[in-house]
């Protein structure tokens, strides 16, 4: 057998033991994922939020190659087992002058009952949640005048929900930065 001969039977080789590692690589990633989900469905069941200092509004970006699209982010996590109990990313769309909200939070709340919004101890605003997929329940609202200067001159974002069990929960949400991190977005 030829060098070249020797060559090719060795990327043969190489080819082979990558078509037989692949489907193993797929199947653990997929066992993975299966684990996070469900380690992420159980995760309404302790809502105990982080007593460490808050930490400010973020803004993170994103490109589709012509346009920058960027959000303020703030997060807030379970203590317990530091998963994430709601991600909140609020943008002024470029169609509109009014900026709005997304708050992501856990599956396994009580749908029937709407999400409720205050910052500090002002007035209360009703949200319905908007839809659930695999990765949580969604609230989306627009962030009207009176609550946008709230949430600027604000320290605390409460959003109350109640779990399956109709228990009520509230959310300190921090709004550290939050002015700044949303002016930072247009």
């Amino acid at each position: 057998m030829g060098a070249r001969a020797a060559t090719v039977t060795g990327q043969m080789d190489s080819v082979r033991r990558i078509r037989v590692a692949m489907p193993v690589f797929i199947r653990v990633a997929t066992a993975a994922v299966a684990a996070a989900h469900l380690a992420w469905v159980a995760a309404p069941a302790a809502f105990a939020q982080d007593n460490t200092p808050p930490a400010a509004w973020r803004v993170e970006c994103g490109s589709d190659g012509k346009k920058l699209d960027c959000r303020a982010v703030q997060q807030i996590f379970n203590r317990a087992d530091n998963k994430l109990l709601a991600l909140l990313t609020a943008h002024t769309p470029a169609d509109s002058k009014t900026p709005v909200m997304m708050i992501q939070l856990p599956l396994g709340l009580n749908l029937a009952e709407p999400v409720q919004i205050s910052v500090d101890n002002g007035p209360v605003e009703k949200q319905p949640v908007q839809t659930c997929t695999t990765t949580g329940c969604f609230v989306g609202l627009q962030l009207n005048d009176k609550l946008l200067a709230a949430m600027r001159s604000g320290t605390t974002l409460k959003v109350s929900v109640q779990d399956s069990s109709k228990r009520a929960i509230v959310l300190d949400v921090p709004l550290l930065g939050f002015g700044l991190a949303l002016d930072k977005t247009k």
